[in-house]
């Protein structure tokens, strides 16, 4: 067993492994550090889920950062470390996050994320079958009562939700969200929290709500403490309410929760309880002048002048008049039967200012929560008095405080549950004779009015940006219609290959339009090993617009640098541009880290000239530019003169003076697409990089971003369902036809963003 548990009782964790081991810190690692018989000890700060490789090897990655205590000024004290094969689905199943870990039998590579992360520019590499061994010693939480807190600690804590702030964008990459606790003690905190993962932070849907807080950093500002996100930050949410249910709202897919915490939420739920007054109303108890919290389903929209338009109900009827905002429900989206059964229990709510937007993106079937709604009375001038002077209208104004916001609540969540039992019991109004085709539309017989509404809800993981006023056609009309043609479908992604999404990037030339595959790095080996072969030509170094230097490598090949720049490379050689002749692969790459821009280059008789096309032109960092060998006229590399003084160098330019089509990173997927009228294969292409909202060239070399696909693509099509289970996808596609046959190219579509889906304020 490669993963061994330790005894909380037993001690520190290094005095129950084997005592032959000897300790490395995190920041003393290099490449050329001894790891045999040496481990590495620190906290998973941490924990990704398990993943499967594309030859069915299993994979988990993990952060481990050492003690706080063990922290100096200076020094990297984080670190990626890969677990392979059955190692990582051990690791999965015994390690939480947070867990102490020993890890031994490690392996060092460079990581290729370091600059991204700012973590240790190596990282380790644990294969069971080269004897690695994890010991874990998992955490037994201890929490802080708020009144115990003192500033600059990482600390764990309960508390009841007293004030919060949806999250919302920073100008950075971040989310935040504001979150003020209290508990028994009476001291309140106030936490400002930032991620990356909008699910990452505490999903709260009202005052009153509990929270848990792990690794929570305590800070003085202002002369009063405050929480602040920490490495390993992790919150769960529990309803308030005595009797709640116990599950937590959280996006880990892992949380350590025990008979104590349970103890512990109750007690704060009863404390709570006697001192804490609820802000939710029903329609049926609400005043006029208050503000209150609504759980609701939405019936229908319309977009005003200045505002947006929500018809909602709760199952309850309100005991005052309310105010109707539109005679004619002509723009309203929704089901005109619907609106017709409820028209005595919905009111109508008008949304302002920051809110639209999300009110925009709500569909009818949604459940919310309406978050600070104000109820007052409708004002009317002594001109214009109307039988509406007294009726009741709902405003949701602008501005966050309070909570104010709109949220969806997922059909599972307690308050939905809760407010299912109030529409099934509610007492609607008959409908009269309606036309056959409206009730073809929407029969009213099939199940109770809210479960007709959810079936109108169909989330699209996608979003259209154009075209939306086309009708949608079926995929069985689109493979009927003649090429070309362009069409608006909702379909199903049944498979995509290839499985792996980095394996789709290509390079294609914007001239002849051919396609042509990421060249491994063994067949660049070989081409640059045939180069390193050729002899240097001694009357071809240093011309009056490059000086020459030769070095030689540890197996005494001779190497040529050609300078473009007459400054002093080795001060400034993040911006020098150099011509390299007889480098190897591995040795190009070693000098990108270092030059700003290489050009590999070999001798002819008369002048420097560029390697065959197949190799890259120009490399820059990761970045690798490559030419077209149909499309290029290439002699050599004199047209280089014209850019001795430039700093920097666009590769579109240096590749245009020396007579080279510059190829292009494109995407290549294709799409098995169902919408239970026909199937439909359809790629992407052109459109592919606006789709994802990534460059294909990024994808090429930042391993952070290719996993990023990976789950979006399990968004898109999630593993293991049925069909029936998978999401909808709103697109649009063009059929051409070629010598090769009909094809269909998906086009103006995007993945949905999670504001998109969630509609979270």
């Amino acid at each position: 067993m490669p993963v061994h548990m330790l005894s909380e009782g037993g001690g520190r964790a290094e005095a129950q492994i084997p005592n032959h081991l000897q300790r490395i810190e995190i920041k003393k690692l290099t490449l050329d550090s001894e790891c045999e018989d040496k481990y590495i000890k620190g906290h998973v700060v941490l924990k990704y889920p398990l993943n499967v490789l594309p030859n069915g090897r299993q994979m988990l990655k993990a952060v481990i950062q050492e003690h706080a205590t063990q922290q100096s000024s200076s020094g990297i004290m984080s670190i990626n470390a890969y677990f392979f094969g059955m190692l990582a689905k051990d690791f999965s199943d015994a390690v939480k996050q947070g867990g102490i870990v020993v890890v031994t039998g490690f392996s060092l590579i460079k990581s290729p994320t370091a600059n991204k992360d700012k973590r240790h520019p190596c990282q380790l590499e644990l294969f069971e079958e080269k004897k690695a061994t994890v010991y874990v010693q998992n955490p037994k939480y201890i929490y802080v009562p708020l009144n115990e807190l003192k500033p600059g600690v990482v600390v764990n804590v309960y508390g009841v939700v007293t004030y919060y702030k949806h999250p919302f964008p920073t100008k950075g990459t971040d989310y935040c969200s504001a979150v003020t606790i209290m508990d028994q003690s009476g001291r309140k905190l106030s936490c400002t929290l930032f991620s990356d993962k909008l699910e990452a932070l505490p999903q709260i849907y009202k005052v009153g709500d509990i929270v848990r807080f792990h690794r929570i950093k305590t800070e003085r500002f202002q002369g009063e403490l405050k929480g602040v996100t920490s490495a390993g930050f992790s919150a769960l949410t529990f309803d308030g309410r005595v009797g709640g249910p116990v599950i937590p709202r959280t996006g880990s897919k892992s949380y350590h929760f025990v008979e104590e915490d349970q103890r512990m939420l109750e007690m704060l739920r009863q404390w709570a309880a006697s001192r804490c007054s609820p802000s939710e109303q029903n329609l049926s108890t609400v005043q006029p002048k208050q503000f209150f919290d609504l759980t609701c389903q939405l019936v229908a929209k319309a977009e005003l002048v200045k505002s947006v338009l929500l018809k909602v109900w709760d199952g309850t009827k309100c005991s005052h008049p309310v105010w109707k905002v539109l005679e004619e429900e002509d723009i309203l989206e929704g089901n005109a039967v619907l609106m017709y059964e409820l028209q005595n229990l919905t009111v109508d709510v008008q949304v302002y200012d920051n809110h639209i937007e999300v009110a925009k993106s709500l569909k009818p079937g949604a459940y919310l929560r309406i978050n600070n709604l104000h109820a007052k009375l409708h004002a009317s001038t002594a001109k214009t008095q109307t039988s509406n002077e007294n009726h009741l209208q709902f405003h949701l104004h602008g501005g966050t405080i309070y909570g104010r916001g709109i949220q969806v609540l997922p059909a599972d969540s307690y308050d939905v549950q809760e407010l299912k039992k109030k529409l099934e019991s509610a007492e609607v109004r008959i409908h009269p004779n309606v036309s056959d085709s409206v009730l073809l539309d929407f029969s009213i017989n099939e199940g109770t009015l809210h479960a007709q509404l959810e079936r109108y809800q169909q989330q699209s993981v996608t979003v259209l940006t154009a075209h939306q006023h086309m009708k949608t056609t079926s995929l069985s009309n689109v493979k009927n219609c003649k090429p070309p043609q362009k069409f608006r479908i909702r379909a199903k992604l049944k498979s995509y290959e290839p499985k792996s999404l980095y394996q789709s990037v290509k390079r294609c030339c914007p001239k002849c339009r051919i396609l042509q595959e990421i060249p491994d790095d063994e067949s660049l080996a070989h081409l640059f090993q045939d180069a390193s072969t050729r002899p240097l030509n001694l009357n071809l170094h240093n011309d009056f617009w490059y000086k020459t230097a030769v070095g030689c490598t540890k197996n005494k090949q001779q190497i040529a640098f050609h300078f473009l720049v007459e400054d002093d490379w080795e001060k400034d050689a993040e911006k020098t541009s150099v011509m390299v002749e007889r480098a190897s692969l591995n040795e190009i790459f070693q000098l990108s880290r270092r030059f700003g821009n290489i050009i590999p280059v070999t001798s002819s008789e008369e002048q420097l000239t560029l390697l065959d096309l197949s190799a890259p032109f120009l490399i820059q960092g990761k970045t690798c530019y490559y030419g077209c060998k149909n499309c290029s006229n290439v002699t050599d590399v004199r047209p280089l003169r014209q850019f001795v003084q430039q700093e920097s160098w666009e590769a579109a330019t240096i590749a245009q003076s020396l007579g080279i089509q510059l190829l292009q990173h494109v995407f290549l997927v294709k799409l098995e697409l169902d919408d239970g009228t026909a199937c439909l294969d359809a790629i992407l292409w052109q459109d592919a990089e606006k789709f994802f909202r990534s460059l294909a060239s990024e994808a090429e070399v930042n391993v952070a971003l290719q996993e990023e696909l990976e789950r979006t693509m399990k968004t898109l099509c999630p593993p293991g369902k049925g069909f029936d289970e998978l999401p909808w996808l709103d697109c649009c596609i063009m059929t051409y036809s070629t010598e090769d046959g009909v094809f269909n190219q998906i086009f103006d579509t995007v993945v949905a963003e999670e504001t998109d889906i969630l509609f979270n304020c």
